[in-house]
């Protein structure tokens, strides 16, 4: 990664005033003991258990932003009811050297979509919606082609249904910004691609589809309902499935990368498919849903759904009893060194992120980068922190990380 002359100076005339007071305290003989910052600071400092484990961690990520020139990266670890560390590393926005924090605010991609299917499941628990019934129930005019009759709510949360991956309309590549209306209409001119439940084919276009369920249900825009009954409960203030003025102020400049070297600034239109790929959030945000996860969907100001409710939500959909790998409702399904491991990834113009936790451990992390499908870094930054983490509370001796050579 090039040096740059001018961040690094920035940098340090902001810290002065910070470390000037500190200096002088410790030379008087009587400094205190560190507190550590709330959750929504530009940094929280690791809870002292922990600290050997972010001083690894931290290495490892900026081993990684040298190597790929990643220009920056926010991370957050969990563990039960307390954000134990998070920090941004890099440069949010390089050009006018504005540094990477831990409330910076990054478009998390297909993350989104475990929010969008936390709705859906706060509706199923009143008994206002059905998780088996066709769609058309909801969407009489729902009808792509193939399909004796529409798929279910269930099949779409779970990437069974066998509907395309992306819209005709309000599609990954499509910069008109159309309405969720606009894209889900667009798949009536799509075929079915496989037989309901009988393969795992991973559809943006389904979780459009569950999005515009509860559009039409619940007679409001899907952001603005999403905010109110998941958002909010949560105490995600600065996340939003719309960039509301707020959120721009805040969001990372990312960046898109090409074979010949070339870089550029990474496109900001919304997708159709909003409901699949468009929130944004801070790391610490996502922190918050991490611990609301290990509260068994209790949010800060609010349950969200049921302890009941998250572990079907948790458990492989359409495979045999006792299955321990596949998609839940949202939710990927895995191990991680003989754990059980849930979470998501997500990518989007410019940005990668992975989300991942130990359901039984109540121990979680989440990792966004500023440059277009760098996903096998924040998924090596995650789990690696799950491992430092593991052996922190274990008291065992630290992993080191293993790091990529040239070929």
């Amino acid at each position: 990664m090039k040096t740059r002359i001018r961040p690094r100076l920035g940098t340090l005339l902001r810290t002065l005033p910070r470390i000037l007071p500190a200096a002088l305290v410790l030379l008087a003989g009587c400094a205190e003991p560190a507190v550590r910052a709330g959750p929504d600071a530009q940094e929280i400092s690791p809870r002292a258990d922990y600290a050997a484990a972010a001083e690894k961690l931290a290495a490892f990520i900026e081993h990684e932003m040298a190597d790929k020139e990643l220009p920056a990266l926010s991370v957050v670890l969990v563990d039960d009811q307390e954000i134990v560390w998070a920090r941004g590393f890099g440069w949010a926005d390089p050009v006018d050297s504005v540094p990477a924090t831990a409330a910076t605010i990054y478009r998390v991609g297909s993350v989104s979509k475990l929010f969008t299917d936390l709705a859906v499941m706060q509706l199923v628990e009143r008994g206002e919606l059905d998780l088996d019934v066709p769609v058309s129930r909801y969407l009489p005019e729902f009808r792509p082609r193939g399909y004796d009759e529409a798929p279910t709510l269930r099949q779409l949360t779970s990437h069974r249904s066998g509907l395309v991956r992306e819209p005709p309309v309000g599609h990954y590549f499509d910069d008109t910004s159309p309405s969720l209306a606009a894209t889900v209409r667009s798949l009536d001119e799509t075929s079915r691609v496989y037989e309901p439940e009988t393969e795992t084919k991973y559809s943006n276009a389904g979780i459009a589809v569950v999005g515009y369920v509860l559009e039409e249900t619940r007679g409001e825009s899907f952001a603005e309902y999403l905010e109110r009954t998941v958002l909010q409960p949560l105490g995600m203030d600065h996340s939003s499935f719309e960039p509301r003025p707020d959120i721009v102020a805040g969001l990372a400049r990312a960046r898109m990368w090409s074979y010949d070297g070339r870089t550029f600034e990474a496109p900001t239109f919304e997708l159709g498919m909003a409901p699949a790929g468009s929130m944004y959030a801070p790391v610490t945000d996502l922190g918050r849903f991490l611990k609301a996860l290990f509260a068994g969907g209790q949010g800060e100001r609010g349950r969200v759904v049921s302890e009941r409710t998250l572990n079907d939500m948790l458990t492989p959909q359409f495979a045999p009893l006792g299955a321990d790998t596949g998609y839940g409702i949202g939710f990927s399904i895995g191990k991680l060194d003989g754990h059980r491991y849930a979470g998501h990834g997500g990518a989007i113009y410019g940005f990668a992120t992975q989300l991942g936790f130990l359901p039984e451990l109540d121990l979680g992390a989440a990792a966004v980068t500023t440059m277009d499908v760098a996903n096998t870094v924040t998924d090596r930054v995650t789990d690696y922190a799950l491992r430092l983490m593991l052996a922190a509370r274990a008291g065992e001796p630290l992993p080191d990380a293993v790091t990529t050579g040239p070929v």
